[in-house]
């Protein structure tokens, strides 16, 4: 069936309801707005984010955008300006755009979309695979050439569009995904590996058909075992499975997810964001007071990424690959579960730095500098994110503890009462929430308990994200901020928001909660990231139109 066909049998099923006097939920004006803001904003991304700035034209897009001058920023580095072309940060806005194709019927979007992969794939992709993008490496539009911190492939909860590059070009995504686990894993008899691989590597070796021995957790290792990257790895040799039906890329995911699993503590549940040690051991000197209990694979949640980022891509993928994903939500429901046992504080909705084997920490036991930064050790507040995993989490699971999380932090981030059941929500209509990751989490809730309080709730927040994070055509953190980043999620939620108010039978593409950065040293500043640096820039004195 043809998505063009979809969208014309989705109209019938839809008009075919409300003539036999079906209600069709929120079927009101609120939702042609978000449909035209959406395609807003794809048509000006169209018309204003191509790479047009180099002597070549090509279909790619920039990263972000000047709103008043509608002409990109420029990071600069040792007096060069490069204009950021980064494809791997730009995976939420392939999803709009396919899902806006599919919601208008108008092919051009996704036809967008698909010309910027397929010319990545001709002409950013390696000899071994790995697409010149991530981390630390993206395509300069202004000096039509690749750039790069240190020419390292890295991906960091970056989590590609990989059903889009498979339907583009089948042979250049497995390149890509074999790639990736041939440059970055070291050993795979234990599967050590390193967030940042090598380009060039021609000879992907035996790759699936490697030895496994697994054994002890930590280990010291020739990299870091970042989760962050590590969910990368996994959602990839996973999808990939499920594209081709061969098991052994999925085999090989789960082995690795499953490290993390054994290395977390065995009373608590606890993990840690690696599961293994450097060899220099700069925590455990830089903390010599918890004689070698403080350490990169005994401290939780220090990157603030395992649950949120990891769970969710976890969960998602028990969502996505069925019966052979069970696994991959089981282990995320045990690490939210172990993190809401330990460390959550509910009257203050935070969540308290930890040690895996449940001690606490604080900014006092930083009595040393080193790499681990003050703020690390304070309590952080629970965020949407944490109310997304959650949420994701209890319709997956239905779980009770996962209910009482989400509502819990759903009261501390002002968006009403959810309690005592779901059923029974009490929800605050006056919300100045504007988070578009709380509108994935209260559609989780609809789509667990059918409670049209959820729709109303998320509705209201895309009311206040279209009065404060609209500007002139694009999506930005506030009215006074001058750059917008084409990823914003904020218009793959109100797709998918329009879709849950209209009950469409197919959804837009899912929102895995990946997100792009670019991390490289900028003249003045040091090393830094491009959502730093940009989104820093402000009005003088905004208007506040």
């Amino acid at each position: 069936m043809t998505r063009r066909y979809r969208v014309w049998l989705t109209t019938l099923l839809v008009l075919g309801a409300v003539s036999m006097g079906a209600p069709i939920l929120g079927a009101d004006d609120a939702m042609d707005e978000h449909l035209r803001v959406v395609t807003e904003f794809a048509d000006n991304v169209l018309a204003h984010g191509r790479d047009v700035h180099g002597p070549k034209k090509t279909p790619l897009f920039v990263d972000w955008i000047n709103v008043d001058t509608l002409q990109p920023p420029r990071w600069t580095r040792d007096g060069e300006e490069w204009i950021l072309s980064n494809l791997a940060s730009q995976q939420n806005l392939f999803r709009t755009l396919v899902g806006l194709s599919d919601a208008t019927g108008d092919p051009k979007y996704r036809q967008a979309a698909v010309d910027a992969i397929t010319y990545a794939f001709e002409n950013l992709q390696d000899v071994g695979g790995l697409l010149r993008w991530g981390g630390h490496t993206c395509y300069d539009a202004l000096g039509d050439a690749v750039v790069s911190e240190a020419k390292q492939h890295e991906l960091k909860h970056h989590y590609p569009y990989y059903e889009l590059m498979w339907e583009v070009d089948r042979e250049a995504t497995r390149r890509y995904i074999e790639g990736v686990w041939a440059a970055h894993v070291i050993r795979w008899d234990i599967l050590d590996f390193n967030r940042h691989g090598r380009y060039g590597q021609s000879d992907l070796g035996e790759l699936w058909d490697h030895e496994y021995v697994g054994g002890k957790v930590p280990f010291e290792g020739k990299g870091l075992t970042f989760m962050m990257s590590g969910t990368d790895l996994v959602y990839a040799a996973a999808m990939l499975s499920h594209f081709t039906g061969d098991e052994k890329p999925l085999i090989w995911a789960k082995r690795l997810a499953r490290r993390y699993v054994e290395a977390r503590h065995p009373e608590t549940g606890l993990g840690a964001a690696n599961f293994s040690v450097r060899a220099d051991h700069r925590m455990q000197n830089q903390f010599p007071q918890f004689e070698g209990r403080f350490t990169e694979a005994t401290i939780t949640d220090i990157y603030g990424a395992r649950y949120t980022y990891c769970a969710i891509c976890q969960l998602r993928l028990g969502e996505a690959l069925g019966d052979e994903g069970r696994e991959f939500s089981q282990w995320g429901l045990e690490d939210l579960t172990a993190r809401a046992k330990h460390g959550y504080d509910e009257n203050t909705n935070s969540f308290v730095a930890m040690l895996i084997d449940g001690g606490k920490l604080s900014p006092a036991d930083r009595k040393k500098d080193g790499y681990v930064k003050v703020e690390w050790l304070q309590p952080r507040r629970a965020t949407s994110a944490h109310f997304l995993a959650y949420a994701l989490a209890y319709k997956l699971t239905k779980d009770d503890l996962m209910r009482q999380m989400t509502s819990s932090i759903a009261r501390g981030l002002g968006l009403g009462e959810l309690t005592p059941e779901f059923g029974q929500a009490r929800i605050n209509g006056d919300t100045s929430s504007n988070n578009p990751l709380t509108i994935f989490g209260l559609l989780q809730l609809y789509e667990a308990t059918r409670e049209r309080a959820y729709l109303d709730l998320a509705k209201r927040i895309a009311d206040n994200a279209l009065a404060t994070r609209v500007r002139n055509g694009f999506f930005v953190e506030g009215k006074d901020h001058l750059c917008a980043r084409f990823d914003d999620p904020t218009p793959l939620a109100l797709l998918h928001l329009r879709a849950a108010l209209l009950g469409l039978p197919e959804k837009p593409p899912t929102y895995w909660h990946g997100r792009g950065y670019f991390h490289c040293p900028f003249d003045g500043k040091g090393r830094t990231y491009d959502n730093t640096v940009f989104y820093a820039q402000r009005r003088s004195a905004p208007d506040g139109d």
